[in-house]
């Protein structure tokens, strides 16, 4: 099985692009990516096909640079450190909690949050999100 991380990044990058602006979907589809499209990638999405995401996150892309948008399916990273109490940077154990993807073939897409609701959904097929939280020392 090929590595799906950095297509699943691309979905991540997607899902986030989506939630953050309410007329992207429209300006995609507008550019060239039909909206029976969507219903694809989100099956696509949940098996973790690397084929047809790969196709259909190009397409997004394409339609994307054709209505002069970029980077719609491009990741980026940005390094936070958690807070500390103690002058040195080392905590103790702490304990995030938050949102993350919820498909088997998972993005890596996550939340940081204190309260499980409202519940948050995958911007492109609509799925909860799962809460977990994770502690660390």
């Amino acid at each position: 099985m090929p590595d799906l991380t950095p297509i699943l990044r691309r979905v991540s990058q997607l899902c986030e692009s989506l939630e953050s602006d309410a007329d992207l979907r429209e300006e995609i589809e507008r550019a060239g990516f039909p909206s029976e499209n969507w219903e694809e990638l989100a099956a696509a999405i949940r098996a973790g096909s690397a084929d047809a995401l790969t196709d259909l996150l190009d397409a997004v892309e394409d339609a994307a640079a054709d209505a002069g948008l970029d980077g719609v399916t491009g990741p980026n990273r940005e390094y936070k450190p958690l807070p500390s109490d103690r002058p040195d940077g080392l905590g103790g154990f702490r304990t995030v909690s938050g949102w993350r993807c919820p498909h088997p073939y998972r993005c890596g897409r996550a939340y940081a949050a204190v309260d499980p609701s409202p519940i948050r959904r995958c911007a492109v097929t609509g799925d909860a999100l799962t809460w977990i939280s994770v502690e660390s020392g």
